[in-house]
């Protein structure tokens, strides 16, 4: 009786989403509600964290106005505004990293030491998405994604008499949209090249060092730097990616050619992180293998 009960509820349900599919999203909202229990649980630490990332967000800013100012009010061509719409846009990709990304990433190392990662291995899932519900989301950042949207907002539509028959084309806030998307891709694919080599060193703690020395190079405009440099960060190793490409093409800093030749290259980014950190995964072994 209890079989076809539950054969019945199997053929009268709605979701046609394939199983692992469905078992991501279900269990990636409950990682989302102890999550946001836990947060609410030590309002302490939600007010620390909120604090640090505002002082964190207000240093930005200081510092792109001060490199403006020494630079006689403009840098290669950006304006102050173009410049804090910049400084926003970067703030956008690295705040939803942050949020949704960084605990998965960042608890790698911690998870091969101490066996977790079985658990991990253990779910019908991708083991990055596995990663992913087992691990903390950082609700408290929300708030500064927020801000810092309305902040690129509000110095986009400052810039934009500028160039106002660009930026009302629909087209191109399309692939604005596109390329801000492919920022974040660019800074998780990062983070992930940086904390794979844990699977080949025991408590290796120097990716995440690694990860936040390189991760800023993609806040500057391109053209600040040398030729060979700006294309290596374009086409090579998409660093500019996260910031300058989106807002270099909404500025016309970039045309569509190359910022769509920067998302290719973005994509292959990707992809050869994920090709590493799946070779990376056949070194692991198990707590229970004996090692």
């Amino acid at each position: 009786m209890r079989s076809a009960t539950v054969n019945s509820t199997t053929l009268n349900s709605t979701d046609t989403r394939p199983p692992r599919e469905r078992n991501f999203w279900r269990a990636y909202r409950r990682a989302l509600t102890n999550s946001t229990g836990v947060m609410l649980a030590y309002r302490s630490n939600l007010l620390f964290f909120f604090l640090f990332e505002t002082f964190f967000l207000i240093s930005s800013f200081l510092g792109a106005g001060l490199g403006v100012s020494l630079a006689g009010g403009s840098i290669n061509g950006w304006t102050r505004d173009q410049i804090f719409a910049l400084t926003a846009i970067n703030g956008v990709s690295h705040q939803f990293f942050i949020c949704f990304f960084i605990s998965p990433l960042f608890n790698m190392p911690e998870y091969i030491w101490n066996g977790r990662m079985d658990y991990v291995l253990q779910k019908p899932l991708h083991p990055l998405l596995g990663l992913m519900v087992t691990s903390e989301i950082v609700i408290s950042n929300l708030p500064n994604l927020f801000i810092n949207v309305g902040i690129a907002a509000w110095f986009i539509a400052a810039t934009a008499p500028a160039s106002a028959a660009h930026v009302s084309s629909a087209p191109v806030w399309l692939l604005f949209a596109a390329l801000t998307v492919l920022g974040v891709a660019v800074r998780y694919a990062l983070a992930l090249f940086c904390m794979t080599p844990s699977f080949y060193a025991e408590r290796m703690i120097q990716g995440e060092d690694g990860f936040w020395s390189i991760v800023g190079t993609g806040r500057f405009p391109t053209n600040v730097f040398p030729r060979v440099v700006e294309r290596i960060l374009l086409y090579v190793i998409p660093l500019s990616m996260m910031a300058a490409v989106p807002a270099g093409y909404l500025f016309e800093r970039l045309d569509a050619t190359q910022a769509a030749l920067a998302g290719v290259s973005s994509f292959v980014f990707l992809g050869a992180s994920l090709l590493f950190f799946n070779r990376a995964l056949k070194s692991y072994q198990s707590v229970n293998s004996g090692m």
